[in-house]
């Protein structure tokens, strides 16, 4: 909330205290748009690797057989990401709070979480290098790989990435609007695929990538946190009441304060949400129409010229340049996200775990230190297994294994917190909790079928 949306009373020069009066934000288009961010963060997470990389590839290897597993995923993981957000909205701090309110092992499991996303990080430095070795073919893909990971970490020391953040945004808006075209073009009739969106079992060939494909659509369940962490960030809700309360304010809150902010909260989170869905199942389809009946599936360093097909038999040649920038921008976004945030989390958790450790100098070493391990570890990750599809299909399916987790700790984390009246009716309803246990209870069932079928069949 910004502070044109406060008055103050009761002020003289030489008051330490004041009365502050927090308005109810505008729920207008100038508003929603300005209040927009945590929801626009999370997905541009998950339009990198799963849209990039899943979709087109279940597409040109199984046509639409596959395309029911993005719906689902969305409709399953919804909750997680909405209560998350929910959490910090009404209680004014990360969510991280409450699941450390059920012992230290949370943290020790995101922390172990966090390394093991090494192999998801060099996945997607992988694909996003793939995009860049189609155009220039100069350096090995393994080297435009390691040249993304340091890239990545010198932007954020030197805490320029705003810089690069509009045109990486400008450049994702036109990949997306030329998937959207090739959908209008290219598209068969909609009963061919609409008629896939009812469940159906995958072929055993699919199954690593359906286990994938749930693992990363919308994306994974870490970014949960992360969007708690970012909506702080946002100083959104009740966090900056509790931030001028915590400076000795006294704070009167409008009576529409937080029904406001929870409509801008939904709307960020809802159109961000929709937009992202619409466009994975769009990948999967274009992939399936063009590049299925020519026999072509995206794999090693040929992917990014691969996955360019679909629009250059669609557009031309002169499209080539414009898809691997937006998806050479997509990818990067993605790795520069997971960098940030994930780093943000191991850095949370460590302070929490060793009180010693909750310096600003010595959280910054923690953040610092985590990437650096990502980079060695991604180094090798690449110079070893230098596959960009098969990394980030199994980068998915180790998402898919940790997610029932943290989407069992967000849906705990409202029902033990949410304590005061003011709290408790701003509770999701009975409806949307039977939703989030019903897609906690699903995420067990499908990462138990998709390890059975990997390693017991």
């Amino acid at each position: 909330m910004t502070d044109t949306t406060m008055n103050i009373s009761g002020m003289s020069a030489g008051d330490k205290k004041e009365t502050i009066h927090m308005k109810a934000p505008g729920t207008g288009l100038v508003d929603t748009w300005k209040a927009m961010g945590p929801g626009i963060a999370a997905a541009m997470t998950g339009i990198g690797a799963s849209h990039i990389m899943h979709a087109p590839t279940a597409g040109a290897r199984f046509g639409y057989d596959l395309l029911w597993v993005i719906l689902a995923a969305y409709i399953i993981k919804y909750c997680a990401f909405e209560f998350a957000h929910r959490y910090t909205m009404v209680k004014g701090e990360t969510i991280i709070n409450a699941y450390h309110r059920n012992g230290n092992w949370p943290l020790w499991f995101m922390i172990f979480q966090g390394f093991a996303n090494t192999v998801g990080i060099a996945g997607r430095a992988l694909g996003c290098a793939a995009m860049l070795w189609a155009a220039f073919p100069f350096m090995a893909l393994e080297t435009w790989a390691v040249v993304i990971l340091l890239g990545t970490v010198a932007i954020l020391w030197a805490g320029s990435y705003k810089a690069v953040e509009g045109i990486c945004k400008l450049l994702i808006l036109i990949f997306a609007g030329s998937c959207f075209i090739a959908f209008a073009l290219q598209a068969p009739p909609p009963m061919e695929y609409l008629s896939r969106l009812a469940p159906t079992l995958p072929p055993i060939a699919a199954m690593m990538l359906f286990g994938a494909m749930f693992g990363y659509f919308p994306t994974t369940l870490e970014v949960a946190p992360m969007q708690s962490n970012w909506a702080v960030d946002k100083k959104a809700g009740m966090v900056k009441i509790n931030e001028l309360r915590a400076q000795g304010h006294k704070v009167e809150m409008d009576k529409d304060y937080m029904k406001n902010s929870l409509i801008l909260f939904k709307r960020d989170m809802n159109i961000s949400y929709i937009v992202s869905m619409l466009s994975g199942m769009i990948f999967l389809i274009v992939g399936a129409a063009i590049l299925n009946p020519l026999g072509l599936v995206p794999k090693g360093s040929e992917m990014g010229a691969t996955i360019a097909r679909i629009y250059t038999d669609t557009f031309g040649p002169w499209i080539f340049p414009v898809i691997i920038a937006g998806g050479v921008a997509a990818l990067f976004s993605t790795v520069f996200t997971y960098f940030d945030g994930q780093a943000r989390i191991t850095e949370e958790c460590a302070a929490r775990l060793f009180k010693k450790l909750d310096t600003p100098t010595a959280r910054k070493l923690v953040y610092r230190g985590m990437q650096i391990i990502w980079i060695i570890a991604g180094i090798a990750i690449i110079y070893g297994l230098p596959e960009p599809i098969f990394v980030t299909q199994l980068a998915s399916v180790m998402a898919l294994v940790f997610s029932p987790v943290l989407y069992w700790l967000t849906v705990k984390a409202l029902k033990d917190n949410f304590k005061t009246d003011f709290e408790r009716e701003l509770l999701p309803s009975k409806l949307m909790f039977a939703w989030a246990w019903f897609g906690v209870i699903a995420l067990v069932g499908i990462t138990g079928w998709v390890l059975y079928t990997q390693f017991m069949m």
